[in-house]
């Protein structure tokens, strides 16, 4: 089967759409599928990838998100390829409302992903009303064959702007790939792996950090990843006196960052609001590292509370600091976490989840 992969959101933008999309493009492969990725133009090299990337160019000649691509070049290279399937990728931005209406001029059958969630998700007299002020998302995300969201509060958010019936697939992970042989807790080390953004919670994270340090004099906090959140988190470290504790990394090659997961003895993601599923949460779980994660969007429907990680209500920072010295502080309880979540991870191996797609593809 041919396929095309479409969305604004690719390398060199990181995060969960664009960990999603390599990771599908990978299984399909494996299965024998042709697969294309088509996306914006940027600075960034596609061959380290060995993937097929088409990259298209934007009316303001910028891979920002709403910058959008111009549509007689999307066409051409959909016609140039020639797929049986387009499968665009975040329901609210361009390149992938653009593709289903490209699929539909063409008489090509369109699939699309809802990835996101907004804030108060979940309230009908909110998002009922904006939708139908948002007409145009309507009639572009109606025109799509099938419609998949990542999870219940992604296929929530995404319902208000469609009829039709939403099939719920989670995020993959390559389990193999992040599993250690041998998984030591070493007591002291946290993790935190995203995009630096205020919704993000990294300052909650170090607030709660703070107090972890008081009970577990050793503990030290790794921070990866990168964005303008950056600096206030660097001005938020030293002011909690913290930098000799925490070590902000910046974004890190695979390798390295594979190894920083397994190995930490937490991971925390503290977000406040908009995680439609969490895709480091999967990372963490197939590393058997114990995750403790804001009680809010697809994260609860991902980690199931005291059983596969810990959720704690957003911004309680006492809850946070009490989870992470805990887990730190228990090595038998770690360990029953770990083994519980490994165990849960298994059926999001991207070798299960590309299967359910597929399945979508042939309908």
């Amino acid at each position: 089967m041919r396929v095309a992969l479409c969305s604004d959101y690719f390398y060199p933008k990181i995060g969960g759409v664009t960990t999603h999309i390599e990771g599908l493009a990978r299984a399909l492969e494996e299965r024998g599928h042709e697969v294309v990725i088509i996306t914006k133009k940027a600075r960034f090299s596609d061959k380290k990838l060995g993937l097929n990337v088409i990259r298209v160019n934007s009316v303001f000649k910028t891979s920002r998100v709403l910058d959008i691509p111009q549509a007689s070049e999307l066409e051409r290279e959909i016609k140039q390829f020639k797929p049986e399937v387009i499968h665009a990728h975040h329901a609210f931005s361009p390149i992938s409302l653009l593709s289903i209406s490209v699929g539909k001029k063409l008489g090509i059958k369109t699939v699309l992903t809802n990835h996101s969630i907004q804030f108060f998700y979940d309230v009908d007299y909110l998002w009922k009303p904006s939708s139908y002020v948002l007409f145009p998302y309507r009639e572009y995300i109606n025109s799509a064959d099938e419609i998949i969201a990542v999870s219940n509060a992604a296929a929530k958010f995404i319902s208000y702007f469609t009829s039709k019936k939403i099939e719920i697939i989670g995020n993959g992970v390559n389990v193999s790939e992040f599993s250690p042989k041998v998984k030591t807790f070493d007591g002291r080390s946290v993790l935190f792996v995203g995009r630096f953004t205020y919704r993000k919670g990294i300052h909650i994270l170090l607030k709660a950090f703070q107090r972890v340090k008081e009970e577990v004099k050793h503990a030290h906090l790794t921070l990866v990843g990168s964005g303008y959140f950056s600096s206030v988190a660097e001005l938020l470290v030293r002011a909690l006196n913290l930098s000799k504790h925490v070590s902000m990394m910046g974004c890190v090659k695979k390798e390295k960052l594979v190894e920083l997961y397994q190995r930490s003895h937490v991971f925390v993601l503290p977000s406040l609001y908009g995680e439609s599923f969490g895709t480091v949460l999967l990372e963490a779980m197939a590393s058997k590292t114990p995750v403790v994660a804001s009680e809010h969007g697809g994260i609860k429907e991902v980690i199931i509370n005291g059983k596969t990680g810990f959720t704690v209500k957003k911004d309680e920072v006492n809850e946070f600091s009490e989870k992470i010295t805990e887990l730190l502080s228990d090595t038998r309880l770690s360990r029953k976490i770990s083994s519980a979540a490994f165990r849960e991870v298994r059926k999001y191996d991207w070798r299960s989840v590309v299967k359910k797609i597929e399945r979508v593809y042939r309908r």
